[in-house]
């Protein structure tokens, strides 16, 4: 099982709908998915419509070891289990608790439900608290979105720079791997500004930026408002980014 973290420091960046297209992607070649909601906004958790009994909410809260199979739940995604988030996720980063950062590595400690899957993918909250040392301490791997615009680079530039204090303390997570950064919402052809931040992106980070990049297309937003797979629908479009996320997909599995 491979677990990956998924963030960026600002919202609006297409987190959840790359979260999506990976899932999807990585169910295409074979692999058994799920998809955990660290996001108070649970835009992922109500695209695949999961709902239980439990939430990571309750997990997190509970503070109990191997607790983490428990909130799993199944979605109309095929192949795509989730533990959904809450909106009283938000009241972790706030409240007096022992060790909140560790909260979730301690509740998958000894939870044999996730031996059921080939990846887990955490959707990371658009911020650096809590929250977002939950998922980089437990995570194997970690992967950054942007779209190419000034807000949304920097927002990388300071996620990164949490990633980089996690790698470095022995008691959080030194074996956490940088898997890279995708590039969302590209425009076609190139603006001048998205050009720009996208070469800038290319000489901080080198072969970091991970290719293909992904165009702005409708199929993205559609797939998250219908609260269905890219290749449910119709058209261009979604063929053209299913494609594409199955080349990062094949990367985050460690075909190519």
């Amino acid at each position: 099982m491979k677990v990956t973290a998924i963030g960026n420091r600002k919202g609006g960046v297409g987190k959840t709908s790359v979260t999506l297209g990976l899932a999807t992607a990585l169910r295409l070649i074979g692999k058994k998915v799920l998809v955990i909601d660290l996001d108070p906004q649970s835009n992922v958790s109500e695209a695949l419509e999961g709902a239980g009994e439990f939430d990571i909410f309750d997990v997190l809260y509970g503070g109990e070891a191997g607790t983490l199979g428990q909130a799993i739940t199944s979605t109309s995604w095929s192949g795509i289990d989730v533990i959904p988030s809450s909106e009283a996720l938000a009241r972790l980063e706030s409240e007096a608790l022992m060790t909140p950062e560790m909260r979730l590595k301690t509740a998958a400690y000894g939870a044999e439900e996730l031996e059921n899957y080939d990846h887990v993918l955490i959707d990371l909250p658009p911020a650096l608290g809590r929250l977002t040392l939950n998922g980089l301490i437990w995570a194997d791997r970690v992967l950054a979105v942007t779209e190419p615009a000034a807000f949304s680079v920097k927002g990388v530039t300071e996620f990164l720079e949490t990633v980089k204090k996690v790698k470095s303390l022995p008691h959080l997570n030194p074996e956490l791997e940088f898997l890279g950064i995708i590039i969302n919402k590209t425009s076609s052809p190139l603006t001048s500004e998205h050009a720009f931040q996208i070469g800038e992106l290319q000489e901080a980070y080198g072969s970091e930026v991970r290719e293909p990049h992904l165009p702005l297309r409708t199929a993205m937003q559609d797939s998250v408002s219908t609260k269905a797979p890219l290749t449910k629908l119709p058209g261009r479009g979604a063929a053209i980014m299913t494609e594409k996320f199955v080349a990062h997909a094949r990367y985050l599995d460690g075909i190519n």
